[in-house]
């Protein structure tokens, strides 16, 4: 549609003016589509190794399963996701968390006894715990999540 000439001169020019509305808006909407995919990368990662870890342990709860079985499982699992290589696997004995005084809160993972579970008992307990620096599985330059680990973890008893 026309604006007749009698109206044109009515209008204010408004030229450019749309050029620096998207210049100063389209870096901020950027930034934040970036966070957004981060956060759900994030998301799927801490995700996807919980259940990496659920799935192992639910292997180590067998008779006759090794090790190196359910480390070789949970890697399975990351990998769809991350670079499996990046993530570290632990399998240790969680006994101390029979205890009626634990304090989970106080726990140091790294301090629980290695557990062998082809020559666990019934009813021993365990936990798998899957660790990966997200600044080595990250989309994007880490600035939302620098320095953060994310964990996955399951306990369970040998069956």
């Amino acid at each position: 549609m026309r604006i007749p000439a009698a109206n044109r001169r009515c209008l204010p020019n408004h030229r450019g003016v749309v050029t620096v509305e998207v210049a100063l808006i389209m870096p901020v909407f950027v930034l934040f589509l970036f966070a957004i995919m981060e956060f759900g990368h994030f998301c799927l990662v801490s995700h996807t190794l919980s259940a990496a870890a659920r799935r192992g342990a639910h292997l180590g709860s067998f008779e006759g399963v090794t090790n190196s079985e359910v480390e070789n499982k949970v890697k399975q699992i990351v990998g769809s996701v991350i670079d499996s290589t990046k993530a570290d696997v632990q399998v240790r004995s969680a006994g101390a968390f029979d205890d009626a005084g634990f304090n989970a809160s106080s726990i140091n993972y790294a301090s629980l006894p290695a557990i062998d579970l082809s020559a666990a008992e019934m009813g021993d307990c365990f936990i798998v715990r899957v660790t990966v620096p997200y600044d080595n599985v990250s989309l994007l330059p880490t600035f939302f999540v620098k320095g953060k680990t994310i964990v996955g973890q399951a306990a369970t008893r040998h069956e």
